[in-house]
């Protein structure tokens, strides 16, 4: 689909998360016209939660104490509760319960309701164990999101999560970019090692990145050679890069 295909492509050569996580919220709220965008990331087990909403001016809206609403949030609840198989799935909030039963919460009366939002659209893009998660959530005024959006996130939902696998901060930027130089790597090459290091495949690299695995997998092997092996494990070991599960 054209409109994914070039979100993808806008999203993948940006400086860092912070800049990635402008631009996508910018362009969420083209591809689905929403009040606001907000970056989701909860962790009940450790007692952390945050939430970064877009356009930046709403951000003080958000009372503090919605850190404590996790378990009253429907969206929420039924992201700790479904199984692995459909744990991806986009939900939409008046899919879950009526407007009489939202009201009754909390997560309505004290967040929600600060932010001007009884619709909702929402899509997880990275779960760690049963109860971290993270993902974009759109919220409206009493006009929901259609049916043909939903299916819209279907397709925007797995580009996310790929790209947040990408950008994810894991603190040893600098030393890539030093190793990656002595071995005399192009842009391309390093982008797609680093790409590797946080397991995506050949497939999934060409599609955030807008060529085909034939032509990710070539890069590869010119990487390899200037590194001196063969595969992708003593490639980042040389590198100094972290192997992460795959997304």
């Amino acid at each position: 689909m054209e409109p994914i295909a070039d979100l993808a492509a806008q999203l993948a050569h940006l400086a860092d998360r912070t800049e990635y996580l402008g631009a996508a919220s910018e362009l969420l709220l083209k591809m689905f016209p929403a009040d606001s965008a907000a970056r989701i990331a909860v962790d009940p087990a450790a007692g952390t939660a945050e939430a970064l909403v877009y356009p930046e001016h709403q951000r003080a809206a958000v009372p503090g104490e919605w850190r404590e609403l996790w378990d009253d949030h429907p969206i929420l609840l039924s992201c700790m509760r479904d199984t692995a198989s459909g744990m991806w799935r986009p939900r939409r909030l008046s899919d879950l319960v009526t407007d009489r039963e939202l009201y009754a919460t909390r997560a309505y009366k004290v967040g929600l309701s600060a932010l001007g939002s009884n619709r909702q659209l929402s899509f997880l893009t990275a779960r760690n164990g049963r109860t971290s998660i993270q993902g974009w959530s759109l919220n409206r005024w009493s006009h929901d999101f259609t049916d043909r959006e939903v299916e819209l996130s279907g397709y925007v939902q797995p580009i996310l999560r790929l790209l947040d696998a990408a950008y994810d901060d894991d603190g040893h930027e600098a030393a890539e970019k030093n190793a990656a130089a002595a071995y005399s790597l192009t842009a391309r090459e390093q982008e797609i090692l680093r790409l590797v290091g946080r397991g995506l495949t050949a497939t999934a690299i060409g599609h955030i990145l807008g060529i085909s695995p034939r032509t990710t997998s070539k890069h590869l092997e010119n990487a390899y050679a200037k590194l001196g092996c063969n595969n992708r494990i003593d490639a980042l070991r040389t590198l100094h890069l972290f192997l992460e599960p795959p997304p």
